[in-house]
């Protein structure tokens, strides 16, 4: 499976109509529905009025009764019905919202939804090159898979890559110099991501750099290949190497500056094998850059082979953490965070994962405001912050930082990142978003122009 780590569903496959009719019954204890009001009213709490809690209340206790009633037999598919009452329930806690920080509240803070970025598609340069490597047979089905691929995305169709990944490997078997996993990392990912180079991660964890012969990329000149490759050390001074043992790639690419900062994607139908890409124009010298490489290694260290495991079926019950044809191991990381800091409040975030009042009432709980954004960037950002800063700025938040702590194995993964970065001198900015400080360190950037000016040189070739 081929997935950057970007979104997450709570459900089986999206909305289907079922049977959840009837009179609901009161599934949750008067202590339980207080915790589930509290919980969704986050911050607002303290301002809410009684009018707002008992209309609340009515809403919680039918959402939840139907939930219960449905799953009681078996039933995993969200009703109509329900999403009416969830979307309630989410109507009512924005005007409350509303009520409390006003209307245009959000534009004080600088949020955004969406980047409105031009669409590119820098994956067909890579098909361009393999006209020169495969038959204008296989091109035009490689050509024909991807392009479907794409358009069953916009669809939302859940299971285009795994179909799209293994039609492309049938095809791709075919020619032993080419290296399928990578050449389906480079056509598939998103349209906007151009990628510079692919270095493969060996057993003694060193990044080599793969010609573009076997990938489809541009080839390039040794210094070009050196300046890329300074972009692993410079992840690795703040990762120890040995972190990447399940990673087959490393890869330099981007949108530009203040896209998407990295990512890090699963291969494989068991998500075994991993890759991590980098933007090399979000590596600045501003101390920012570790959150962004801890924060995508928490990812698959929450949400490995070990923690999740693949599952394409009817779905789980809502007390379940579930990925994109995943669902979270009983005794997962990902599924005890679901249980603390999510369940009470996913009704709420279901309705609209890109509403922007929902961070807004959740502030206090959020160490960035891309934390919000599902409950596994929450989890990857708290943990970044676990590690390299030296507490959150509210009890809520920092509540978060200690879960990891009842962990022995994360807390040694803390303490061996901030050994690497001690040694390596590395420096790690007191906040964890630049939203949240007025300030940028400026020192003097030394060998790391040099890079800029490397890489700058490979875009303009």
């Amino acid at each position: 499976m081929l997935m950057g780590v970007l979104c997450v569903t709570v459900t089986a496959a999206g909305l289907f109509l079922g049977s959840a009719e009837g009179k609901s019954t009161d599934v949750l204890s008067m202590q339980q529905q207080e915790s589930k009001i509290v919980a969704l009213l986050g911050d607002l709490n303290e301002h809410a009025p009684d009018s707002v809690k008992n209309k609340l209340r009515q809403l919680i206790n039918d959402a939840e009764s139907r939930i219960a009633e449905r799953e009681s037999k078996g039933d995993y598919r969200i009703t109509r019905e329900e999403v009416k009452l969830w979307k309630a329930i989410t109507d009512l806690l924005d005007k409350e919202t509303i009520r409390q920080y006003g209307v245009y509240y959000y534009k004080n803070l600088g949020f955004t939804v969406g980047s409105g970025q031009q669409q590119m598609d820098y994956g067909m340069e890579t098909m361009e090159n393999l006209k020169k490597e495969i038959s204008t047979q296989d091109w035009n089905s490689l050509n024909k898979i991807r392009n479907d691929y794409f358009a069953a995305e916009e669809n939302g169709t859940q299971n285009s890559t795994v179909n799209a990944e293994f039609k492309m490997r049938e095809i791709l078997k075919n020619y032993r110099a080419l290296d399928a996993d990578a050449i389906i990392l480079n056509t598939l990912s998103d349209k906007n991501q151009q990628t510079l180079g692919m270095f493969i991660i060996t057993p003694e964890h060193e990044a080599v750099y793969q010609d573009g012969a076997e990938n489809g990329l541009n080839r390039l000149e040794a210094e070009e290949q050196e300046a890329l490759h300074q972009i692993w050390e410079e992840t690795t001074a703040i990762l120890p190497k040995e972190m990447f043992t399940n990673f087959k790639y490393f890869v330099v690419a981007g949108d530009g500056e203040y896209g998407v900062l990295a990512y890090v994607t699963k291969l494989g139908s068991e998500n075994e094998v991993w890759s991590m890409a980098v933007d090399w124009a979000d590596i600045k010298d501003d101390g920012f850059y570790p959150y962004t490489v801890v924060h995508e290694m928490a990812h698959y260290i929450t949400l490995n082979d070990n923690q999740l495991k693949y599952d394409k079926g009817s779905g789980y019950p809502i007390d379940r953490y579930t990925e994109w044809m995943c669902v979270a191991k009983e005794d997962s990381y990902i599924q005890a965070y679901y249980n603390l800091f999510w369940r009470d409040i996913i009704i709420d975030w279901y309705v609209n994962p890109e509403n922007p009042y929902f961070f807004f009432r959740h502030q206090s709980e959020f160490v960035s405001s891309y934390a919000s954004t599902d409950c596994a960037e929450d989890m990857a950002e708290s943990f970044a912050a676990y590690v390299l800063l030296e507490k959150a700025s509210t009890p809520e938040a920092q509540a978060k930082l200690d879960f990891f702590d009842s962990y022995p194995e994360l807390k040694a993964i803390k303490t061996d990142i901030l050994n690497n970065i001690k040694e390596n001198d590395v420096y790690v900015s007191p906040t964890i978003a630049m939203e949240n400080t007025t300030e940028v360190k400026k020192e003097e950037l030394d060998g790391f122009v040099n890079v800029l000016v490397g890489i700058t040189e490979i875009l303009c070739k």
